[in-house]
């Protein structure tokens, strides 16, 4: 049996986590595995390939799986994927311009890579006491994001993965504040669900025990990647560009297990409670009929 598995495009941590799986470093247990990259939010293209059925499994932004399941999508969640930390996802500003602390971003303009941005919305209102009705988005791709913020097109920019190395060492540019900080303060937990895997329904059904033997494949081409991290970033560089000090960086910034534990089910419930007040997604469900445990 050969499985599709998709993951976003020019995202350092994701290349380098199944990079094994690709080029047949690691061979997973009792099936093989295809390995593409599609692209990333605001696309929606990697769920709709799995809802398709054009692949079979898909590291999915988790707002985007929880919006399409609660549609009635023929897909169930694995396991968490990307969690961030601290570090990885923050809003930066220009170090001289206009905005000097959160408060100071209502009625700003702020550009990302997906245009209005959830989870920040959330935090501004929520943390920081920002009417988040005031604030205007807008979307670049993540290379440009640094550059329209240094030409003062817009007054602050949502950086991430490598991006977010970037920014920390531009000059001129500071990071106002992580989602990550933000989100430790409002609920104590430090980390936050960002992407998870995802597989179809029917896979699951016709291949009893697929699922462990998934996770397991995962994680050995995770640890392929932390023992050979500037082996991969040469390969990343070649496709993308981008610079080596950055990428390796990054790479410690998330944190990927491949689980979903007690407190992984308690941090999901509060995040589905955040997208829920924010309007990305009509209503909460229980977690047992959106993941497979």
């Amino acid at each position: 049996m050969e499985l599709t598995f998709a993951h976003y495009r020019n995202r350092f941590c994701m290349f380098r986590t199944y990079y094994a799986l690709a080029v047949g470093k690691v061979i997973p247990d009792g099936f093989d595995m295809k390995v593409v990259e599609l692209p990333d939010p605001p696309s929606h293209e990697q769920e709709e390939a799995l809802i398709r059925g054009d692949v079979q499994v898909a590291n999915i932004y988790l707002p985007n799986f929880l919006r399409r399941k609660l549609q009635g999508a023929p897909i169930i969640g694995l396991s968490t994927e990307w969690k961030s930390t601290m570090k990885g996802n923050g809003v930066f500003v220009r170090s001289d311009g206009p905005v000097q602390r959160p408060q100071d971003l209502a009625g700003r303009l702020i550009a990302t890579h997906q245009g209005a941005h959830a989870i920040h919305r959330y935090l501004l209102r929520r943390v920081y006491g920002v009417d988040d009705n005031t604030i205007r988005w807008e979307s670049h791709r993540q290379e440009k994001l640094l550059e329209v913020l240094r030409n003062g097109k817009v007054d602050a920019v949502v950086l991430l993965d490598h991006f977010f190395f970037h920014g920390e060492v531009a000059e001129g540019v500071r990071c106002l504040y992580t989602d990550g900080e933000a989100w430790r303060k409002l609920h104590g937990f430090d980390q936050m669900i960002k992407h998870m895997i995802a597989a179809r329904e029917d896979l699951l059904k016709g291949h009893p025990g697929i699922k462990d033997r998934l996770l397991a494949a995962f994680r050995r081409s995770f640890a392929y990647s932390e023992a050979h991290l500037e082996e991969i970033g040469k390969e990343f560089i070649a496709r993308y560009g981008g610079d080596p000090e950055a990428l390796l960086a990054s790479a410690r910034y998330p944190k990927i297990e491949f689980t979903f534990t007690e407190a992984e089910q308690r941090l999901a419930a509060a995040e589905m409670e955040m997208l829920v007040e924010v309007g990305e997604i009509p209503r909460q469900a229980p977690l047992a009929s959106l993941f497979a445990f």
